[in-house]
């Protein structure tokens, strides 16, 4: 999977993010709160990591499930909990 994120448009930056959100789903099974994409990737600016967020969710990488939190989540992820609560 890392594979095709590298042969894609995006920066180093929205890739990083992107990574931490696809292993947090595999490892917990909900997506990573902005806090804890900042605490893990040392970003400073809450808005900072929304930009980058919202560019990947434009770009076709992630998608969010309005009304929820924590729902950003890689595309190709079936979540039937959460697109149906």
């Amino acid at each position: 999977m890392l594979l095709i994120y590298k042969e894609t448009n995006m920066t180093d930056a929205q890739r990083e993010i992107l990574v931490i959100i696809d292993e947090w789903w595999k490892r917990f099974g909900y997506g990573p709160s902005i806090d804890d994409i900042m605490s893990i990737n040392g970003e400073r600016g809450r808005g900072n990591v929304c930009r980058k967020i919202n560019a990947l969710v434009r770009l076709g990488f992630l998608v969010k499930v309005k009304g929820r939190a924590r729902s950003v989540r890689p595309k190709g992820m079936r979540v039937n909990k959460i697109e149906n609560s």
